[in-house]
């Protein structure tokens, strides 16, 4: 039972990271910045070939986006405005957000960020 109740949280990152990406416009190139693998990776993900392996640096990445998602739709609302915020300059990050999670430095940065700009509000 404990496999099954693994492979189906596995089934559900992948999905949710995917359904992030999708949802922060990021191309399949992009995610496979974020996650530190191969673009045949995301797309294996995208069709369920592939589950993400819990404890690895991907299955915390990939937490990381699915976070970063979440906050920023809670700050901004809607997924048209965090695009939007994701390809703008911030001065707070000193850079673009789209650029500065391509990197696992950047990708913990820029959720830090939010989680601050969320406790302020």
């Amino acid at each position: 039972m404990k496999s099954v109740t693994s492979s189906t949280a596995n089934a559900v990152l992948g999905k949710a990271f995917i359904r992030a990406g999708e949802g922060l416009g990021l191309d399949d190139s992009e995610l496979s910045a974020v996650l530190g693998e191969q673009v045949s990776t995301v797309l294996h993900l995208r069709h369920g070939h592939e589950l993400l392996q819990p404890f690895t640096e991907a299955w915390g990445r990939a937490l990381l986006l699915v976070e970063l998602y979440q906050s920023l739709l809670t700050l901004v609302g809607t997924e048209q405005k965090a695009k939007i915020w994701l390809t703008s300059q911030n001065r707070g990050l000193s850079g673009r957000p789209r650029d500065l999670i391509a990197c696992q430095a950047g990708l913990e940065q820029v959720v830090q960020y939010l989680a601050a700009t969320r406790s302020l509000i």
